[in-house]
């Protein structure tokens, strides 16, 4: 009965079932964490938080619902085909390459400024960014290896799962029943990047998003969008384990360094077009 009721909805009707029941598992982690004694003001008990709103608001609702909607969830999410080595390589080159690229965008994305009469929500934007800043440098503030490995799962690899499970496995494949594969790929990377409340990395992220989607969609397989989200995750913890300055990688393609960043656009550019150009005999079936 219940199959019968979440498979025969509407495209519409499946990304407010995505919405409530996200909404309905999250408050369920959230109590969860609250009455095995959750500390707002403790980090290791923020970053539990952490690993509990990932997977109760990504991951466990398109379980849920993909075993309503889809006689084969896994092949429905494109969870059944592995990427071949080359294709691992290309993504993995990509990542690498784009990330003076997104910076020049962040820079830009900075610049703007909302009008007059908005200043108050510019100004609460601001608040909020300078706060989730502040706990990602004291997540990011550990000293042992095992630390950095424990920031590598939660900060890395536990979203890269859970939010291309959630966004390009889930809603992104619900847009394009409504939409075509490049319009839902695009509506999904707004949303992508609205959800993550910082206005100014709204665009790279949407850009972000846009490359994880087309990825998906060229390729069939979302292995690889998880690697490249886990990449750009891992580089920002790496990095900053490693080196002790977390701006140092954000900052490179920025200011006086914006000629690697346009560079760093050229050549992810042409890696894209690799990506792409095995996919172009079969691009009109996907």
């Amino acid at each position: 009965m219940l199959k019968e009721l979440f498979g025969n909805s509407s495209w519409l009707g499946k990304i407010i079932q995505l919405v409530l029941i996200s909404l309905l598992f999250l408050m369920t982690g959230f109590f969860i964490w609250t009455i095995f004694g959750g500390n707002p003001n403790s980090i290791d008990s923020q970053k539990i938080l952490q690993l509990i709103t990932a997977v109760f608001f990504f991951i466990l609702p398109v379980a849920f619902l993909g075993y309503f909607w889809y006689e084969k969830p896994i092949e429905a999410f494109y969870l059944n085909k592995m990427p071949a080595i080359q294709q691992i390589t290309l993504v993995v080159l990509l990542m690498i390459s784009v990330q003076p690229f997104i910076n020049l965008l962040a820079y830009f994305n900075e610049q703007i400024h909302l009008p007059a009469a908005l200043k108050g929500l510019e100004e609460l934007f601001k608040e909020y960014e300078t706060r989730a800043g502040e706990l990602t440098k004291e997540f990011l503030n550990v000293k042992t290896g095992g630390g950095y490995l424990f920031n590598l799962f939660l900060m890395a690899l536990l979203p890269a799962f859970g939010e291309e499970l959630f966004f390009r496995g889930a809603m992104q494949n619900v847009f394009s029943e409504k939409f075509s594969k490049i319009t839902a790929v695009w509506i999904t990377a707004v949303i992508f990047s609205l959800i993550h409340f910082q206005m100014y990395g709204f665009i790279p992220r949407m850009l972000l998003g846009a490359m994880f989607g087309y990825i998906l969609v060229w390729t069939r397989t979302l292995w690889l969008p998880i690697l490249a989200h886990f990449v750009n995750n891992a580089l920002a913890v790496s990095v900053t384990f490693f080196s002790g300055n977390d701006n140092q990688l954000e900052n490179f393609g920025k200011a006086d360094t914006y000629v690697y960043g346009v560079i760093s656009g050229i050549i992810s550019i042409f890696i894209l077009w690799m990506i792409y150009k095995p996919s172009r005999t079969n691009i009109k079936n996907i």
